[in-house]
Formats: C-alpha cells, structure tokens, sequence
C-alpha cells in the first residue's frame, strides 16, 4: 500500500527537499502529483559529480555543461515559488562558466534566499589566476540565514558603495574554506553580522603587516579557526605564520571553538577571550607552540566540559596543566595525529608527579578517550595516575594497535577500561602482505583479540 502517495503536499515538499535536486526530479515518474511537487521546490542542490557519463569523450566538461543547463532551465521558470535554498558544488574551467554561475547567483540572491552553499573549485583546465568574485548582492541579502563558500577559487570584495553595503541582520551561520580574502573584508563583513551563531574561518591569503584584528559579533556561540598554508596545496607556498599580530574580542559568548593555529601568543589571546566556553579543541598545530606556554599564562577555562587535544607524543605535563586550567572538565579526548607521532618536543622529560590533584579529576572528570594511540615514554604513569585519583571516572577507552595493557588499580569501582583495536593501521599492513601472511595475521589477530578481551575483563573485574 502506498502510504506516502497519503501525505499532503507540504511534507511531501519537505522530504524532497532533503534530496539532491536530480533525484527529486526523478519522482516525476510515478504520477503527475509528483511532477506538479517538484515544480514547486524551494530547496535545490546541485553537484556535477551527479551529471557525470563515462562514455562521454570531455567527461568533465560535458557533466558541467548538463548541471549549468538544468540549473539555467530551473531558474528560468515563470511563475516559479521563491528559491530559499541553493546549493550548487563544480568545477569552474573556461571564462564564460564564470559569468553563468555568477548570473545563477544573482538569480537566487532574492528577499527569499535563506541558505547559499557555493563549493566551487578550479578544474584542472582552468586558469589558476582566475578567481570567481561573490556578487556583492549575496552580502546584502536580509533573509539569508546560512552562507557556506569552499573553494581556493573564490574570492570576494568589500561592496565598492554605501547602496550596496553589507546587510545580514539574520545571518547565523557563516562558512569560509580555504576563501582568499582581505581580513579587512572578513572584519568588516563580520561587523554587520549582528545575529551570527556560528563561524568556521579557513582564510587563504597572507595579510599586511597590520595583522589580524577581528571584532566578533556579540551573539556568537561556535567558531572554528585555522590560520595555515599547505604548501603541497597552496601554489607551493610554505607558511605556518599567517598572521604576524592578533586582536581578537566578542568571544565571552562562544560556547564551541576550534582553534589550530601555530602561534602561542594567537592561542593564548583567544583562550583569554572565552567565558562561557563549554567545548574546546586544540588542532596538531597548536601541539606545536602551546606545551612550552609557561602555565600561569594559560586562563582558566571555568566553564569548560569537554576538551580536545591532538598531540604527537603523551606530552604530560601539557595534559596535567590543561587539566588544571579546567575545574569542571567532564570529557578529555586525546588524539595521537600521525604526522606528529614520536615527534616529541622534550625527549629528556620524564614523568612528574603533579603537587596538586587537578579539580577536575577528583570531583567530574567521567570519560578519558585516547584515539590513535602509540606508545609513548609517559603513557602508564599517566594511566596510572588518572585511575588513581579520578574519584568519578566512569571510563577510559583508548584505541591500540597491539595488546599491552597492564593491570594497574583504580579508585573509582565503577570505571570501565575498554581497548579497541586502530582498524585504519590494521588495514594499511594487511594490504601489503601476500595471501599466506595475511592468514597468518589474520589469526594472530584474533589471538591477540582474545587476550586483549580478557585484559579488559581482568581490568574492570
């Protein structure tokens, strides 16, 4: 029995705005109720990866041509509702492709328009110099709710006039992936969004000498920041400095936050900025400055619950002085990052018993997750510790790549270890091992399953 046929027509018109738009448009097969449904779509999404044919001769050049010529006939429409979503993910080659997309743009850019998601990348024919530039009606938009730009091929400018200045009273969530653009413009842009919630930066251009300096809307509540090149990405530039000063306020609001960047002084200048910060983390480039920090200079994080810390060695003295930093820390996830892995900052550092227990560990730390782990010089001083004094905790798990676990006791009965195995690196070796071998493996790895399975039994008992 066909129950959704029974639905009325505005959820059947939600659902389908869930879908990409080629797929919805695929339901007008099964009546003409649903060809009459997908006239009067508001939500559309478009990806050339969905236009694709292997037997075309230009595969990539065909597949855009297909999207910009459904997109084209869609927007052409008369008498079509108002668009409130466009989404639209290409690549972009010849000169005139510029221009379409930039008249699709302006097409959707009404007083409707609530999201516009553009991820447009340079194809490997185009030319590296030509830059896509948002038409300034997009900044000005009142309705807009939602503004996700990815792509090293765009770019936008301040509007060149107070008529067409920047207006985004409802604008709540603002996306910039690897966007080059002046700072002055972000700042600027940023000033106008009165309403914004959630901000994720990841800027690619080099500022002047003046710096960074960014006035954060009051009513922010997530940021995402990450100041870096890929030098094997990026034109072949090598700079992990991107910004030679910082200025930063209008975070006491923020309550998550991501912050990698290679400065200690951007790091710390943020930290001192969070009040009512609830979640915290600190990317593999931070790992590369923060440790050194001298603690006193670390603000305390008050209100802190959960944090985040990618490292490449168990480097505990940054861990334990995180942790003192954080009273009311519940979640400690640690995560070991491939490209640091041994690569430790203070070989000659041993392990040191902290004076003090940290807040945190004795009255609300409950989960410790360790992802990626690889032994390190440090590692069960450190477990034993947090066993020892975790008055609360409720469980410790951490992801290994062989048994090693040791029985070391705990303070609280009702902590729970768990060990699981690092299926990724289990992977990479299998695929490199002939068929014998990997049998072999494969009931070594069993074996080695079961013991760590009674390991776990014997640590929790």
């Amino acid at each position: 029995m066909d129950r959704i046929s029974d639905l009325p027509d505005c959820i059947l018109l939600h659902i389908l705005s869930f879908l990409p738009t080629k797929t919805a448009f695929s339901t007008t097969v099964l009546s003409r109720r649903w060809t009459h449904l997908c006239h009067d779509l508001q939500h559309f999404e478009f990806n050339q990866i969905q236009y694709h044919n292997r037997n075309d001769t230009w595969p990539e050049f065909c597949s855009r041509k297909r999207l910009f010529d459904i997109v084209d006939w869609i927007l052409s429409r008369g008498k079509a509702p108002p668009i409130r979503t466009f989404r639209l993910t290409c690549d972009l080659a010849q000169f005139d492709e510029y221009s379409i997309v930039e008249w699709f743009i302006r097409k959707v850019s009404g007083p409707n328009l609530q999201e516009l998601n553009l991820d447009l990348q340079l194809s490997i024919f185009g030319l590296p110099d030509r830059k896509f530039v948002i038409p300034n009606s997009v900044f000005s938009c009142a309705s807009l709710v939602t503004l996700r730009l990815s792509g090293g091929n765009i770019t936008f400018l301040s509007p060149s006039s107070s008529s067409c200045g920047y207006r985004l009273p409802s604008l709540k969530t603002l996306e910039m992936h690897n966007v080059e653009a002046s700072i002055d413009d972000v700042a600027e842009l940023l000033s106008h969004c009165t309403a914004l919630e959630t901000l994720i930066l990841d800027l690619n251009r080099q500022v002047s000498e003046v710096g960074l300096r960014i006035h954060f809307p009051l009513s922010l509540k997530k940021l995402n920041f990450r100041s870096d090149f890929n030098p094997v990405r990026i034109y072949g530039i090598e700079c992990r400095q991107q910004f030679p000063s910082i200025c930063v306020s209008n975070l006491h609001n923020v309550e998550e936050a991501t912050i990698n960047v290679t400065s200690r002084g951007f790091v710390l200048k943020f930290l001192v900025e969070f009040r009512w910060l609830r979640s915290l983390v600190l990317g593999d480039l931070v790992f590369t400055c923060l440790p050194q920090a001298p603690p006193d200079l670390i603000p305390e994080l008050t209100s802190l619950r959960r944090l985040e810390l990618a490292v490449g060695c168990f480097d505990t003295r940054y861990i334990m002085n995180m942790l003192e930093k954080c009273p009311m820390l519940k979640v400690l996830v640690i995560v070991f990052i491939t490209d640091l892995v041994n690569k430790d900052p203070h070989p000659s550092r041993r392990w040191e018993h902290p004076v003090k227990v940290p807040t945190c560990l004795a009255s609300h730390l409950k989960v410790i997750k360790i992802k990626g782990y690889f032994e390190s010089r440090d590692d069960r001083d450190f477990f034993a510790y947090v066993l020892q004094h975790g008055l609360v905790l409720e469980s410790l798990d951490i992801q290994v790549d062989r048994a090693r676990a040791k029985v070391l006791p705990r303070s609280s009965k009702a902590c729970q270890i768990n060990f699981r195995w690092n299926q990724e690196k289990e992977e990479e070796e299998k695929e490199t091992l002939p068929r014998g071998l990997q049998q072999r493996q494969h009931l070594r790895t069993l074996q080695e399953k079961a013991l760590l399975g009674l390991l776990q039994k014997n640590l929790n008992l």
